[in-house]
């Protein structure tokens, strides 16, 4: 559990380093765990708990045969998944937010929301 302040993600790095020594996952796969992790958490406490501070936000990060299984939860109401805009498309391009999710669906394996879209689980095979 970490508060819905960005300095928090210090911590969530530091916990997948350990996870990352821990399940011996090769370094190169770090960078794109992280930074998906990194935007489900952002979002989180920007969006989802709108930098309320004790608010909470709650992160699993599991391992199993390479593969990196994270869930971040906040207790945010979530929000209509299919009205985020494209980032990709022209008229969103310059727009300085939106590509969290983008970023987590590129690189991802799996990405799931639950029925109340508070609550993000994703996949990333690192063998």
């Amino acid at each position: 559990m970490i508060k819905s302040e960005l300095k928090e993600i210090n911590k969530v790095e530091q916990f997948l380093k350990e996870i990352f020594v821990y399940h011996q996952l090769p370094d190169s796969c770090f960078n794109k765990v992280f930074l998906c992790v990194s935007e489900a958490v952002n979002n989180s406490i920007i969006h989802g708990n709108k930098k309320v501070a004790h608010k909470q936000i709650e992160v699993h990060i599991n391992c199993q045969q390479k593969t990196v299984e994270v869930m971040v939860s906040d207790e945010g109401k979530g929000f209509d998944i299919s009205k985020i805009p494209d980032p990709t498309q022209r008229d969103n391009i310059l727009n300085e937010s939106g590509r969290g999710i983008h970023i987590i669906r590129s690189i991802s394996d799996v990405i799931e929301f639950n029925e109340e879209t508070n609550s993000l689980h994703f996949q990333i095979n690192c063998s």
